[in-house]
């Protein structure tokens, strides 16, 4: 039976980011597509189902583009430099669930995908055999990021 394709969405207006976001999901077996917004996810259900989006956007725009960001929070990923409390908790109220701190670490970002749910019809993880390195272990003297932000 054919495993069907993960997707990753990435929005950001960063070239560089957007270029390293593809290389690492591309690893971790997503097919990755560089997206301008949220309009162009419009039509994509399964493939978003099945997939995630990762976006580095204003407040503004999530504001504006909050009832797709409803439809679609548990496929979210919010990457931002900016990782406090009190954005934290802000952007929960519209529906961002998942925070990734910038830049993004390839570690953090796949502690973030396991935690995501994938119907690929074959039971099995989408990185890899179940309990290999999926577990990161604090190293002493980081400050741990707010709750809700990896």
């Amino acid at each position: 039976m054919k495993e069907k394709t993960r997707w990753a969405f990435i929005i950001d207006k960063d070239e560089f980011v957007r270029l390293s976001l593809n290389k690492i999901l591309k690893k971790y077996g997503f097919e990755a597509q560089e997206i301008e917004d949220f309009s162009q996810l419009e039509g994509r259900k399964k493939e978003i189902e099945g997939g995630m989006i990762l976006a580095d956007m204003e407040m503004e725009d999530l504001e504006r583009w909050s009832s797709l960001l409803k439809k679609w929070n548990d496929r979210f990923i919010l990457m931002t430099p900016l990782a406090t409390e009190e954005i934290a908790l802000r952007l929960k109220k519209v529906g961002v669930h998942r925070i990734l701190k910038k830049p993004v670490e390839p570690k953090s970002l796949r502690k973030v995908i396991r935690d995501l749910s994938f119907p690929n019809g074959s039971g099995s993880h989408p990185l890899g055999k179940k309990g290999k390195g999926s577990r990161l272990k604090q190293k002493g003297g980081e400050a741990p990021y707010p709750k809700g932000v990896d």
